[in-house]
């Protein structure tokens, strides 16, 4: 379906494949017939994972009774990129 394959799909369809090491997926990806009909069927029938920084921000929004439109979305997840990272420690 595409040229450039995004890394979710390379890395699903490997993991479907019973794949531990995910060095060559790249390459496999053009090279075999099988897991690339076998990403692109992913592609097509799938959709990305979510974004687990996205899911707590909306939860924790959610939780403080903020509604879609009155949160911000970026500010939450930077606030949740800055603790991973240890600020203020």
């Amino acid at each position: 379906m595409t040229d450039t394959p995004e890394d979710w799909l390379l890395i699903e369809g490997a993991k479907r494949c019973g794949w531990d090491y995910l060095g060559d997926v790249r390459i496999m990806y053009k090279a075999n017939h099988t897991f690339r009909a076998l990403c692109d069927m992913i592609e097509k029938y799938e959709q990305p994972p979510a974004d687990r920084k996205l899911l707590c921000a909306r939860e924790a929004a959610a939780e403080h009774g903020y509604y879609a439109e009155d949160w911000d979305e970026k500010t939450c997840i930077r606030a949740i990129e800055l603790w991973e990272e240890g600020f203020g420690k």
